[in-house]
């Protein structure tokens, strides 16, 4: 029988081919291959029936097959109750994070009496909008005692000021939350951007809440013990041996951090997101913070979607509701789940440009309606369409795009630009392209962006490297602390031409252009590898396709949060459209095997 999908890619159909050659099934074949390309989309088990077309018959007889269990021992593939096909490591990976996350949801305890809640959240909040701070209230709240947590939200909802909240209440009762006296903590994100990022908005938190508390509030002198918390890479956190591809701390050998904080935590992909919670102690804490809203991981799994579908938004247990009665009227909820109470949303936008806010949220639930607002030009500056269906049409968008802007490309290009003003200046301004190659793409893109400037300032655009070239690392060099999605930029000084990268601490770094690993041109780049990113203004490109696969209601939101005050969108109306329709939905049974019922707080 021949293994063969239009839809499969060749590594899907050798394997297809391979498993009905070894295992004499064709029909074993043909779900091996269905399983390979489901995981090259993101999923983590293929529906053999809904995806796959497979009869009821065909179902059965795969389960009578030496080479299908129900996942009690190791067999290559794992089918479920539910006819979804696993393969061993990602049914192991799935059942194996479930359990650990279960098992630490069930730990959690209520330390602190109602009064000590109220006050203690009252001296946090001092002169908060008590309707506007209501949710970032409950989730300080409501960590005490808890060893998960998740805090989801959109950009601008408030998840680094709120968890620096957190850290302060855990540091304050650390001893009736069953940690040391002294709690270590470590803060890290999948990306060194993103963690940068995150390290820069706990110490902007950090100062700004330190104005804001009393002089004489017990929290006050706790801030210093944040001061110079290093921020990693979840790699790095996790010991990441790139010679022997392993990780230094994991269930033998546990982190020894009290308190973890983990942020992009979307990005996290299952197989890692099981490392990382195999490595805690279980006296430590875990806090993820994400927005479930945007892009998943590459690899597969749509974790921290699973965690919070889990529990009804924000449900919190009868004897939670009950505690948090001196903060705010809560009505004890029926909601049971082993993470009820211990995953909170943020749903309040601080945000002053109501214009991208308020598309933000519209992308959020795909309101197309909204959207129509958006293409008649109804809307304000803060998010503008502009049609791009041609070849012509993204040349017409990139020169207007830079002519508008040279007063920004001119800083870049001054001789004597300090190498910590350059790489400030590059948060201002990106251009983001949902395809590496062709027409739309970022690398046609930043062709036409280094032409253009070469002719304006004065350099040979068919050169590699020039003073003021930016380019983005595509491939983690551990040994230069250089990872996948740093930006640097060359700039020509006293020492020759070097490109220039921010460190871990924040300052300046530079490298010979011989001695980096493999990057590219950073005009534009690919809305994934923007992931932990934030830019003033951003300008987002689609293919002009309606029906082109990498078009995704995830996509377009991700791209357009990466704004913090204007975003364009250059793109068709009806792959718009398309998009914003389009939610990513992966395969995954994560989600129900967290929801079941268990003794609630």
């Amino acid at each position: 029988m021949t293994i063969q999908n239009a839809d499969a890619r060749e590594i899907d159909q050798v394997l297809g081919r391979w498993v009905q050659a070894r295992s004499g099934s064709p029909l074993l074949g043909r779900a091996a291959m269905a399983a390979s390309r489901g995981e090259g989309q993101g999923h983590v088990c293929c529906a053999l029936e809904a995806d796959a077309g497979f009869a009821a018959g065909e179902i059965d007889a795969m389960r009578r097959h030496a080479w299908v269990g129900d996942g009690a021992v190791f067999k290559p593939y794992v089918l479920d109750a539910q006819a979804n096909l696993y393969t061993w490591r990602n049914w192991r990976n799935e059942s194996r994070l479930a359990e650990l996350m279960r098992t630490r949801a069930a730990q959690c305890t209520l330390p602190l009496d109602a009064p000590t809640l109220a006050a203690s959240v009252a001296e946090l909040f001092a002169g908060s909008d008590a309707a506007a701070t209501h949710w970032q209230r409950v989730a300080v709240a409501a960590a005490p005692g808890a060893r998960v947590f998740v805090l989801a939200g959109g950009p601008g909802t408030g998840k680094t000021t709120t968890v620096l909240r957190m850290l302060l209440m855990l540091l304050r009762h650390a001893a009736a939350c069953g940690l040391s006296a002294q709690p270590t903590i470590a803060l890290a994100a999948p990306t060194g951007k993103a963690a940068r990022r995150l390290g820069e908005s706990i110490a902007e938190g950090r100062a700004a809440l330190l104005e804001q508390l009393a002089s004489e509030s017990a929290f006050a002198p706790m801030l210093a013990r944040l001061d110079g918390v290093p921020a990693q890479t979840l790699h790095r956190l996790l010991g990441f041996q790139p010679w022997s591809e392993s990780f230094a701390f994991g269930a033998d050998a546990p982190l020894p951090a009290d308190i973890v904080v983990v942020d992009e935590a979307s990005m996290i992909d299952l197989a890692m997101m099981r490392r990382l919670f195999e490595a805690l102690r279980p006296e430590s804490v875990l806090i993820l913070l994400g927005d479930p809203a945007q892009l998943y991981a590459i690899e597969a799994g749509s974790v921290l979607g699973d965690m919070v579908a889990s529990v009804s938004e924000n449900a919190l247990p009868k004897a939670l509701a009950q505690r948090l009665s001196g903060i705010d009227d809560f009505a004890p909820t029926a909601d049971t789940a082993p993470l009820a109470g211990q995953a909170i949303t943020l749903t309040h936008t601080w945000r002053a440009n109501a214009g991208l806010r308020d598309a933000l949220a519209a992308l959020r639930c795909g309101d197309l309606a909204r959207l129509d607002g958006v293409l008649a030009g109804a809307e304000s500056n803060d998010l503008v369409w502009q049609a791009c269906d041609s070849a012509s049409a993204v040349r017409e968008r990139v020169h207007d795009w830079v002519e508008a802007r040279a007063d920004w490309f001119a800083r870049l290009s001054q001789s004597d630009i300090a190498p910590a003003d350059a790489l400030r200046e590059l948060r201002r301004v990106q251009i983001l392209c949902a395809l590496r190659a062709g027409a739309f793409g970022a690398g046609s893109v930043n062709d036409l962006v280094t032409r253009q400037i070469a002719a304006r300032f004065g350099f040979n655009a068919g050169v590699d490297w020039h003073h003021g070239r930016v380019v983005i690392i595509t491939r983690n060099d551990y040994a230069r602390g250089l990872y996948n999605g740093d930006v640097g930029i060359a700039l020509d000084g006293a020492d020759g031409l070097r490109v220039w990268f921010e460190g871990a601490d924040g300052a300046p770094r530079s490298f010979s252009p011989r001695a980096l690993p493999a990057h590219e041109t950073a005009w534009a780049i690919t809305i994934h590898r923007s992931q932990g990113s934030e830019y003033d203004e951003v300008a987002v490109l689609l293919p002009p396709d309606a029906q082109h696969r990498i078009l995704s209601r995830e996509l377009v939101y991700t791209a357009v949060s990466r704004a913090r005050n204007r975003a364009h969108l250059w793109a068709t109306a009806d792959a718009l459209r398309a998009a914003v329709a389009n939610p990513v939905k992966r395969r995954s049974g994560l989600r129900e095997k967290l929801m079941a019922s268990s003794p609630g707080r």
